[in-house]
This record gives structure tokens, sequence and C-alpha cells, in this order.
């Protein structure tokens, strides 16, 4: 008898342990996975019809949720709030959203002030989104697209894009990538030419360095299929071109890549 209530001990401690052991590890891998889900800041003013005065104001942006979210969100928020040539004194997510308040209702007063002058049947509208274009376990990049239109002869339309290291808890710049930047310059420069400048379906006038060489936008973006470099509208031709897309296949950058990114990207 004694014997069988040792092995039903061991046996309901065995248990206990597999259980406690599955547990943990759903815990674990839960905890140290990372997402990003969709907030935002909205506003509205008129919009009742479709011929009514409307503006209104559509900001979004990622959260990162998960071990090591605070870092992120740091990134996250310094990056939003820069692009906007704004200050905060605390960059989280709750500050942004004050800072983005306040950026719309100095938009409204201003709005206001254009009815007074121009009558109703305005719109005025901003509207910044973001798509999540490319990710592995270590390098995530999310690309913003801002639409506007606040008076004036057209509206505008922009992109930004954030390159994390989410290991580093750092946001990548092209020197980060690549070993030789003068190499990135002139495989850089040889895409463009062969995709633009020797298309003659394309008469644009493109703006070049006074040595001849190519300006490398403010914009780069990590995807699946290579490294985009996305000049933005008037960054290098005029509004009617629109703005400029130069994607690099990672084949034809894989000897300059820096090693702890060559596994990640060159493969792809």
């Amino acid at each position: 008898m004694r014997s069988k209530n040792l092995v039903r001990s061991a046996l309901l401690v065995a248990i206990l342990a597999l259980a406690y052991y599955t547990y943990t590890q759903i815990v674990t891998s839960g905890s140290s996975s990372l997402t990003f889900v969709a907030d935002s800041v909205v506003f509205k003013r008129g919009c009742l019809h479709p011929d009514s005065s409307c503006f209104r104001v559509v900001y979004r942006f990622p959260v990162p949720v998960g071990k090591g979210s605070s870092r992120i969100k740091k990134l996250i928020v310094n990056d939003f709030v820069g692009n906007m040539d704004e200050d905060v004194d605390r960059k989280d997510f709750a500050h942004l959203k004050d800072m983005l308040v306040r950026n719309a209702m100095s938009y409204d007063s201003s709005f206001v002030e254009y009815l007074k002058q121009f009558g109703t049947g305005v719109e005025w509208y901003i509207d910044v989104d973001f798509t999540q274009i490319f990710s592995t376990n270590q390098l995530i990049t999310f690309r913003y697209e801002q639409s506007s239109y606040t008076g004036g002869a057209h509206d505008m339309y922009g992109y930004h894009y954030l390159n994390i290291d989410l290991k580093k808890s750092k946001i990548l710049k092209l020197p980060d990538l690549f070993a030789d930047m003068d190499r990135f310059k002139a495989i850089a420069q040889k895409a463009f030419t062969e995709q633009f400048m020797n298309n003659p379906a394309d008469d644009a006038e493109y703006w070049l360095a006074d040595d001849g060489s190519l300006v490398l936008p403010n914009e780069f973006g990590l995807t699946n299929k290579g490294l985009l470099l996305h000049y933005n509208v008037y960054e290098i031709a005029c509004f009617a071109r629109g703005d400029i897309e130069l994607l690099i296949p990672y084949a034809d950058l894989k000897e300059i890549l820096v090693d702890k990114y060559l596994d990640e990207l060159s493969g792809l």
C-alpha cells in the first residue's frame, strides 16, 4: 500500500511539474514576442454631409506590445515627434496624443478663419497612416503615408520610413547597413541611371549634385524584394513627376552589407 502511495505521489509531482513547465513556456513565449497594434488620434469639424464644410484629421501610428516594448515605444514616439518638427518633454504615447490633439486644434483655428474669408463648402484634411512592410526576427520597417490639404493650389502627400533593429532598439540609417557607403552610392547611381535617366519615356529633369553624382533620398525602407530608396515629391523632380521609388535588390548589395544583417537580407 505504501509503495502504491509513493508511486501515486511521484506521478502527481510529475504531472504538476509538467503542467508548471507547460505554463511557464506559454507565458514566456507569449511575453517575449513583440507585436504591434494600431492606435490613432481623430478630429473632425463639420463633415455632416457631402457638401458641408469639413475638416478632418487622422493620425495613426504603431504601438508595440510585449517584452522589450518600452524601448521601442520611445523610438516610435521620438521619430513621430521629430518628423512633425514638434517637441514634447516626455516621450510616451500619452504625450504624443496630447501633442497631436494640440496640432489638430491649431489647424482647426486656421480652418475657421479660412471659412470666414472664402465661405462654406470647403474641405481640409490631414491623414497620416502606416503600414508594416517588412519584418524579420531582428528587423522591422514601417511606412507612413501622409496626405493633406490645408489651402493652397493643390494637396500634398509624402512618405516616411521607420526602420528598426528590434534587438538593438535602434533606428537604422543607411551607414548602419553598409560597410562601404562609397560603393553603395555607386551601386545606387547605376541603378538610378538604368531605371530612370536612360528611359526615353521619362522626360522629367532630375537634380544631381554639382559633381554629377546621385543625391541620396531622405527616405529609405527595407522590403522583401530589396532596399527601397524613396524620393518624395519636389525632392529631385517637379510635383507633376510625383514621388520616385528606386528598388535595389539585396543581391546587388550583398558584398557591402554589414555582417550582422547579411543573413537576414541577402537570402531574400
